[in-house]
């Protein structure tokens, strides 16, 4: 028997974030292998986190439509009211939820990722003196402050921390060797080595797996909307088809909604 995954269960004017049929989502665009426009000049984004969000408004009996901006301006915008989601990959918080709803719906680990070439690179300890590209906005951030910090408890000189506006732009830096390294998720550092084979390598696995979630503003039934919206695409195999065309792994999105 097959499931009716894309039959709509609501109607667009019965969901909040609804605007006449359409779903305004602000993303980054740049996020592969969850949002990314496939060659130059496209138009029309894909991935993973595209194919869910079209789906969620597909059930909705809508349709959606992308407001592409920088990684740090997402959150801002939503609170400005030009979008009414966010779908970017973006980490659940407390410092987040302060000012927004989120729903958590996918887990992914961070990585450290170099030149495939670098044999001396393999723990986060070894980018004492080196450069360390990071995405400009990110919980990555933190990650190499903290690192900074243990390195200097270490009497060690700290990484030299260098912010880009985006992922693909980190990635690049260290290609052409001006950084040593980066500190990025599983799902890009995969999607990179594959498009990249033999220049780039994942040297070292943090191992805590941390949430994206899907934000929206506070107030009102569209938290369990969407709640209700991303259960129906676990419960009808639907997820699952999506994780396996995007070669994610199938227990990725196997996590609990609440934020407490």
């Amino acid at each position: 028997m097959t499931l009716a995954a894309t039959a709509p269960v609501a109607q667009a004017g019965d969901v909040g974030l609804m605007r006449n049929g359409v779903l305004n989502v602000c993303t980054g665009g740049d996020f592969p292998p969850m949002q990314y426009y496939e060659n130059p000049g496209d138009e029309k984004l894909v991935g993973f986190e595209v194919d869910v969000v079209d789906a969620i408004a597909k059930q909705w009996g809508g349709t959606t439509k992308y407001v592409v901006g920088d990684f740090k301006g997402l959150l801002p915008s939503l609170g400005a009211e030009r979008c009414d989601l966010v779908a970017s990959g973006i980490m659940v918080t407390k410092e987040r939820l302060k000012a927004y709803d989120a729903v958590p719906y996918f887990v992914s680990n961070v990585v450290m990722v170099t030149a495939a070439s670098d044999a001396e690179t393999r723990s986060p300890l070894d980018l004492s003196g080196k450069v360390l590209a990071i995405e400009a906005g990110t919980t990555y951030e933190k990650t190499a402050a903290d690192l900074n910090a243990e390195l200097a408890k270490a009497g060690k000189a700290p990484a030299q921390i260098q912010t880009y506006p985006s992922a693909s732009g980190v990635i690049e830096q260290i290609l052409v060797g001006r950084a040593a390294a980066t500190i990025t998720q599983d799902t890009t550092a995969a999607f990179r080595i594959k498009q990249m084979p033999g220049r780039l390598q994942v040297p070292y696995n943090y191992g805590d797996g941390e949430t994206y979630g899907i934000y929206l503003r506070k107030g009102g039934d569209n938290r369990e909307a969407l709640i209700k919206a991303i259960e129906t695409l676990q419960a009808s195999g639907e997820m699952k088809a999506l994780l396996q065309k995007w070669n994610l792994p199938e227990t990725a999105t196997d996590v609990k909604h609440a934020t407490n």
